[in-house]
């Protein structure tokens, strides 16, 4: 989310976010494999986030092989001379995230 927005603005309104239960939130656009979707909440899964500020890019991938990819789908959302917060969000109580490398 873009830091002059952060304080009036839902994380899902900028278009930049990754929800892997729905394709309705700007990181949507698939580019390798099949769609990114969790039908089991409960399921282990490892996800990588890329972003790029400079070259406007924002993707997900399956790890360990990248398997399933995808990335926002207007890159001209992201503007590279704005500031932005990267967060985290589980809506299933029982979401466990742990973050690898930053």
């Amino acid at each position: 989310m873009s830091d002059s927005k952060k304080n009036n603005t839902w994380v899902i309104d900028e278009n930049l976010s990754y929800y892997d239960e729905s394709n309705d939130f700007g990181v949507n656009k698939l580019v390798k494999g099949p769609p990114i979707v969790n039908d089991n909440p409960y399921e282990r899964r490892s996800l990588e986030c890329r972003i790029n500020l400079a070259r406007r890019l924002f993707r997900v991938g399956t790890l360990p092989d990248y398997e399933s990819v995808v990335e926002v789908e207007n890159p001209y959302s992201i503007d590279p001379a704005e500031s932005y917060r990267f967060t985290l969000a589980g809506l299933n109580p029982k979401t466990k995230m742990t973050i690898l490398k930053l």
